[in-house]
């Protein structure tokens, strides 16, 4: 391929250049190229490293106050070849303080202090909460600095901390009612440092959301006797923390592939304890191993299902957890097993990543590994779809450690896409493919959508939403059309497996496509993920000579797009052509003639279709005098 060369030239003589005069690369991923942590194929480099941390956390929530109280032990491990001099951390409880930066408007607590740190300690020295020079806050991010950790050495950390669980003005997480929570972003967490940016010293301000390394989580979480918990990772002591019958049940449920209810109404009703009483609080342990990040819920009151769900011969527990007064989540522990199922067989086609998965009902839609909080839907198609939706987030982020802070439509976009198809064979109400170009549309071409590339933290308002999920859920489809669906799946699959555990940025997405499908897709990258523009395509003529209907389409807008024309005769039959968004690749003028042999008169032609995105339909149509 031709870009190989000027790449190649460009690696040699150190001349900063576009990517085939095309493909932007940005100078420090010019770095990765050259330092061989990443390569031109996708893959990762022969020198690629990533840190990661082993957190061993115990924590205590406190419903009557509505605070929680942790302490953790954390070793940090500097794979690096770099000798470090701070630590970054991220405290994002901080974006409840009264003065936090925040993209949106929130119903702020005014006495919600973010996250108090009691004690700090990094290998030998312990370190003044206030008036420390070394401590350095920036918003929802704590720099240690005056550090040394040698690269392929660790350090140790110990930390204790404390904060309120905000309320409604929660995001993501919070307390729902006086007892029900959802815990998220609520640990000291230790920042990415990787080959591309050094430390991700991004601000946690509400819109743009992980970028985490894959870590170990050792947690004991103690909570009053009458709740139960839901967390991250496989628990350790059920039989220390349920009764005998709920015990009985939750074991039934873990080899049960039909659904089973652990905890009824019944059960709620009962003067029987559901869980361990002998003391005023129990004490749950977890543990999870090479993940992204670790969540919890607690709450009294709740309906508890769970069941296994095949994933292509391995098996995963699933569970809901529910108030009795969400009447769509009766259904939503088998939704959750059938989008394992499908996802597993289907797109991606790759083994459900986790051991377990939780839907628990909080409020809104948020994932997590093994974990989902999101409220039920007021029809069951809504709760079908964000169901299929969180769970999916399973493989894009947490199968790939993504830098969705930067690359929302990585994770987002890739989750939007995958998802339409499942969404669908579960419930048919509503086409979310078909959905998904109308929601497009309503942003394509306005002066504020920029590029794909433009980094997601940057953007605010309505635009994020088009930026993460929409635009890039179409350009997928759009890729799948032309490639065909095996050379999709093929490619799609080859860069999960090539960097699952490890941090994909977009070029290594763009370059395993080209190198697994050994073609060029340059014509279709630069503007659909670098460029500004919009999709439009129009008939600019049509005639009919010697039988042959010839109609020559013209590409208005840049964004490459499939071409489907339906021509429609005066005996009310319809003939049909389609052309994917590969007819364009290699045009030097932005039109191609479709030709349609045919044997009677033609009244009108109609261009488009429900599954193309295009700005302007009034262009779409020609009619036959």
């Amino acid at each position: 391929m031709n870009k190989w060369f000027f790449i190649l030239l460009f690696l040699l003589s150190g001349i900063t250049s576009t990517f085939a005069q095309n493909i932007y690369i940005p100078l420090e991923f010019q770095d990765a190229y050259e330092n061989g942590t990443r390569s031109l194929d996708g893959k990762p480099g022969p020198e690629y490293w990533q840190n990661h941390s082993d957190y061993k956390i115990t924590a205590a929530l406190d419903p009557v106050s509505g605070k929680l109280f942790g302490s953790a032990a954390i070793t940090y491990y500097n794979s690096s070849p770099d000798t470090l001099d701070r630590l970054v951390f991220r405290l994002y409880q901080n974006i409840q303080k009264k003065d936090a930066m925040r993209d949106f408007l929130i119903s702020n607590d005014s006495d919600n202090a973010g996250m108090i740190l009691t004690s700090l300690t990094v290998g030998k020295r312990t370190y003044a909460l206030t008036g420390d020079t070394l401590l350095e806050y920036t918003g929802t991010n704590l720099i240690v600095k005056n550090i040394t950790i040698l690269p392929g050495k660790q350090t140790t950390i110990n930390v204790k901390w404390e904060f309120k669980v905000p309320g409604k003005e929660g995001i993501r997480m919070g307390r729902y009612d006086a007892t029900s929570f959802f815990i998220a972003y609520w640990y000291p967490q230790i920042a990415v440092y990787d080959d591309i940016d050094g430390w991700d010293l991004t601000e946690y301000t509400g819109n743009a959301e992980f970028y985490n390394d894959f870590n170990n989580f050792d947690v004991k979480l103690t909570l009053p006797s009458d709740y139960c918990s839901w967390a991250t990772g496989e628990l350790q002591n059920p039989q220390d923390v349920l009764s005998a019958g709920i015990l009985s049940r939750y074991s039934e449920a873990m080899t049960s592939f039909t659904t089973v209810n652990i905890i009824t109404l019944n059960d709620l009703v009962s003067a029987e304890p559901l869980f361990n009483n002998s003391a005023e609080t129990n004490s749950w342990h977890y543990i999870a191993k090479g993940i992204t990040d670790f969540t919890f819920a607690a709450a009294t009151s709740y309906l508890w299902d769970g069941r296994l769900a095949d994933s292509g011969g391995k098996k995963v527990f699933v569970s809901a957890a529910y108030k009795e007064s969400s009447l769509n989540y009766y259904e939503v522990c088998d939704i959750t097993a059938k989008t394992i199922e499908i996802a597993s067989r289907d797109l991606p086609g790759i083994v459900f990543p986790f051991p377990k998965i939780t839907v628990f009902d909080g409020r809104g839609g948020m994932e997590s590994p093994m974990m989902v909080n999101m409220s039920p839907g007021e029809q069951r198609v809504w709760t079908v779809h964000t169901t299929v939706h969180e769970v999916m987030h399973s493989y894009f982020p947490f199968y790939m450690g993504i830098n969705e802070r930067k690359y929302a439509w990585m994770d987002e976009g890739w989750t939007q896409m995958l998802s339409e198809y499942i969404q669908f064979e579960i419930d048919k109400t509503i086409d979310f493919r078909e959905r998904n170009v109308k929601r497009y549309l309503d942003y394509a071409g306005q002066f504020d959508e920029v590029p794909m590339m433009y980094p997601s933290n940057n953007i605010r308002g309505e635009m994020y939403g088009n930026h993460a999920y929409f635009r890039p859920a179409n350009a997928f489809n759009i890729i799948k059309d032309f490639m065909g669906d095996a050379a999709f799946k093929k490619a799609l699959q080859e860069f999960m497996k090539r960097w699952n555990g490890k941090h994909p940025m977009p070029y290594d997405l763009f370059f395993t496509f080209e190198d697994v499908s050994d073609d060029e897709l340059d014509w279709f990258v630069e503007p659909w993920f670098f460029g500004q523009g919009y999709p439009d395509v129009s008939i600019d003529t049509a005639f009919v000579k010697d039988d042959m209907l010839k109609i020559q389409v013209t590409k208005e807008g840049i964004l490459p797009i499939p071409v489907a024309v339906s021509v429609k005769f005066k005996d009310g039959s319809t003939k049909r052509a389609y052309r994917s968004a590969s007819a364009w690749k290699n045009e030097d003028e932005d039109e191609i003639t479709i030709e349609m042999e045919i044997e009677g008169k033609p009244s009108y032609i109609e261009l488009g279709s429900r599954y193309i995105p295009d700005v302007d339909s009034l262009n779409n149509i020609w009619h036959f005098k």
